[in-house]
C-alpha cells in the first residue's frame, strides 16, 4: 500500500459515525461523527441531495425510518431538511459542511454519495468541492 493510500487504513473507520442509538447517537449525525472523533475513528458517512441542491448527511432515500417523517429526502427542501430532528435525539439531519466543520479535520472522512444512478452529477461536484 502506498503512502497516499494509508490514510485509510490507519484507524478504524467508524461506519455513519460512532452511532450508538440506545444512547441517542443517531447514524450519520454531528453526535456520531463527533463521537468517531473521540473514539479515533475515521468516519463514513452518506451523502444526498436536497431539493434545492444541497448536500445532506443521510443513509436512506425515505425520511421514516430514522425521522418518523415521510417523505424522500431529495423532495425536500435543505431548510427543512434541517429542522427534521433525528428520532431518539437531539440531533437534526446535517448539511455536509455542518459535519465537517464537526469533526475539524481531526480524522478523514468518506463520503458515500447516494445516488438514483440518472447521471446526475450535481452532488458528487457539490461534495468534492467541500
Amino acid at each position: 500500500m502506498s503512502a497516499r493510500q494509508r490514510w485509510l487504513t490507519a484507524r478504524p473507520i467508524a461506519h455513519r459515525g460512532l452511532h450508538n442509538a440506545p444512547r441517542g447517537v443517531i447514524e450519520n449525525s454531528l453526535s456520531a461523527g463527533k463521537a468517531a472523533v473521540a473514539g479515533n475513528f475515521a468516519v463514513e458517512c452518506d451523502v444526498q441531495i436536497s431539493a434545492d441542491g444541497e448536500a445532506r448527511v443521510f443513509h436512506d432515500f425515505e425520511l421514516q425510518r430514522l425521522t418518523g417523517q415521510n417523505g424522500r429526502v431529495d423532495a425536500q427542501m435543505s431548510g427543512k431538511l434541517g429542522e427534521i430532528a433525528l428520532q431518539g435525539s437531539d440531533d437534526r439531519i446535517p448539511t455536509l459542511d455542518q459535519l465537517l466543520s464537526a469533526i475539524a479535520a481531526k480524522t478523514p472522512l468518506i463520503c458515500e454519495i447516494k445516488s438514483r444512478f440518472d447521471g446526475d452529477m450535481r452532488l458528487a461536484e457539490r461534495a468534492a468541492r467541500r
